[in-house]
């Protein structure tokens, strides 16, 4: 049944695109942009099932906790727009202008090897053009010339999360070895949680360390007086020894 509904959803993911595309190239200023399928639109048919549910994982986690999209579009191609100006227009077609500022799309043309990570508005501060760049250019294209594409977009949407999540100061647990960059400071309410007075942290310590002193105080007492009173007959006897022989 599942495998079913799953070649019905690329069916009709193919179907939309075939629309969409060549009415793209014909009038770039209108193109008719394809419908968004979760985290992953898979139109390009590129991404295996393990990469959908990983990068949903993360994105997942990502939006939950600071608000920011991002979404992976495969293609097969682009019918002759500009990947740039079409990955603008499917921005703004899937999301309201709210979210748009704080949202990520990384397009993927196959056919035409061809990608595109584009940034909202609002995220200009957090990921850098050079950022950016980089995620592009050594994290994705060697990868994605190697016909690697679903570790291409899992390692790019890795290292957009970790910026993201550092610059927002919480803590992503789908992200492998993320603890270890950033502790959390997470809030349910999307707020910054308190910072725990770090001399607290010493407390249990501190009392720990004069419960042994104590401890010790109490034995170094209790061997002197109970180790005395053998000491204390011996001395005795010796005593009642040289009076009787006296």
């Amino acid at each position: 049944m599942r495998t079913r509904l799953r070649i019905l959803q690329r069916t009709m993911q193919i179907v939309c695109l075939l629309v969409a595309v060549p009415f793209a190239g014909a009038n770039e200023s209108l193109p008719v942009a394809p419908e968004p399928i979760g985290f992953v639109s898979d139109y390009g048919r590129v991404v295996a099932p393990a990469y959908e549910r990983r990068l949903a994982e993360i994105g997942s986690e990502l939006e939950r906790k600071t608000g920011v999209r991002i979404r992976v579009v495969t293609l097969p191609g682009l019918g002759g727009a500009d990947i740039e100006a079409f990955s603008k227009y499917l921005l703004q077609s899937w999301m309201d202008s709210a979210h748009a500022a704080r949202t990520i799309l990384i397009v993927d043309a196959v056919a035409d090897k061809k990608m595109r990570v584009t940034l909202g508005e609002g995220l200009g501060d957090v990921i850098t053009p050079d950022l950016s760049a980089t995620v592009q250019r050594q994290v994705m294209l060697p990868l994605l010339l190697r016909g690697h594409r679903g570790e291409a977009y899992t390692l790019a949407v890795t290292e957009l999360s970790v910026a993201i999540g550092m610059s927002e100061r919480v803590a992503l647990y789908s992200v492998p070895g993320y603890l270890k960059l950033q502790p959390a400071a997470y809030h349910p309410n999307g707020e910054e949680a308190e910072s725990f007075p770090e001399i607290l942290y010493f407390v249990p310590l501190l009392i720990f360390m004069v419960a042994m002193a104590r401890l010790e105080s109490k034995m170094a007492r209790a061997t002197r007086v109970f180790g005395g009173i053998p000491r204390l007959n011996q001395l005795r006897r010796r005593q009642g020894l040289q009076g009787s022989s006296d």
